[in-house]
């Protein structure tokens, strides 16, 4: 079959494969571009931000060195940030060109990158589980956490993790179809997503493996570990102070310990609210899968809920330089050291 002419912002219902292309969207799609119109910037902005702040966690950790298995796991959290948040990016910004002068319409784009982005979005999860648990160990078991979260055990489970979520995200991208058309506008060759090729069951299982899953199960462990340290630290610090034999050096401890369980604290809200989003708008397309890209009733409202997350992600992922410098002293000085 002949592909039709394809305007911005719509898709032919024969590629779609719909019996009833009669069938009017919640939104439509042009109020849909004037919500993103206003979102779009203020999320470019944030990548932007995002972007380079989490190439400087990066300079700043690698100088530090991997002499602790917390900074290991904050390098690569922060690679993942840097990662997810340019995919944030890259589709955000896809939407500022007008459709007829890209080689992919917008929405098009979106589906493709947001594999990246989900990859690197779950890898920031697993990340973020690693660090508060580890940190939970810390009070719980205070003498066996050193030999259970060791360089050696971090660096293996991080690349376990970056192995399964390859093995996971790789049938989404099979189950993404891509053909080619001619521009009714310009003339152009240009790529889009063809529904006639689209495997909704195997696209359905690589998210429900590769993305869903994962965010959810590490923002349940995230949530309970945070409110287990927020609980619990004071009442640990205080038996440590106890169970010392030098005061001195029991406060010493106690005013390092603080800072870091603060700042992972930090971290691990900034990653809940973050993620929050995400987890919501999961929870409820399980139980009622209409609310989906495809569906022609609830498609572009769909889309617009895949934005505002996005935009909580990348904020979510770009501020935590701040916690950094705020209440990591071996961060500010390596910073200083680095950039002035």
């Amino acid at each position: 079959m002949e592909p039709t002419e394809v305007t911005s912002g719509q898709t032919n219902s024969l590629e779609r494969g719909d019996i009833a292309p009669q069938v009017s969207p919640l939104i439509t799609w042009d109020e849909f571009l004037l919500f993103n119109s206003y979102i779009a910037p203020f999320t470019i902005f944030v990548c932007v931000i995002g972007v380079l702040s989490n190439i400087v966690n990066i300079l700043v950790f690698y100088k530090m060195g991997f002499s602790s298995s917390s900074t290991i796991s904050l390098f690569c959290l922060a690679i993942a940030d840097a990662c997810a948040v340019t995919a944030i990016f890259l589709i955000a910004c896809s939407d500022m060109f007008d459709d007829s002068h890209l080689p992919m319409p917008w929405k098009d784009v979106a589906l493709t990158v947001a594999t990246v982005y989900y990859f690197f979005s779950a890898m920031g999860s697993w990340i973020t589980t690693v660090i508060n648990v580890e940190r939970s160990c810390c009070i719980v078991f205070p003498i066996k956490v050193k030999l259970i979260f060791t360089r050696r055990n971090i660096v293996f489970f991080i690349l376990g993790m970056f192995i399964y979520q390859i093995a996971a995200s790789l049938p989404r991208c099979f189950a993404i179809g891509l053909t080619t058309i001619t521009s009714p506008l310009t003339n152009w060759t240009v790529v889009i997503f063809d529904f006639n090729k689209y495997n909704a069951g195997m696209f359905f299982m690589s998210m429900l493996f590769s993305f869903s899953i994962p965010t959810v199960f590490c923002f349940i462990v995230v949530l309970v570990g945070t409110i287990f340290l927020i609980s619990n630290f004071k009442q640990s610090r205080q038996l440590r102070k106890s169970m010392s034999g030098s005061e001195g050096i029991s406060n010493k401890m106690s005013v390092k310990d603080a800072r870091l369980v603060r700042c992972i604290i930090f971290i691990c809200v900034i990653y809940i609210v973050g993620s929050t989003p995400n987890v919501v708008l999961y929870v409820v397309q399980t139980v009622y899968p209409t609310l989906n890209i495809t569906d022609l009733y609830l498609g572009n409202l769909t889309y617009g809920f895949y934005v505002v997350s996005n935009t909580f992600q990348a904020t979510a992922s770009s501020v935590n330089i701040f916690v950094y410098l705020g209440m990591s002293s071996k961060f500010k000085q390596t910073f200083k050291q680095i950039f002035f």
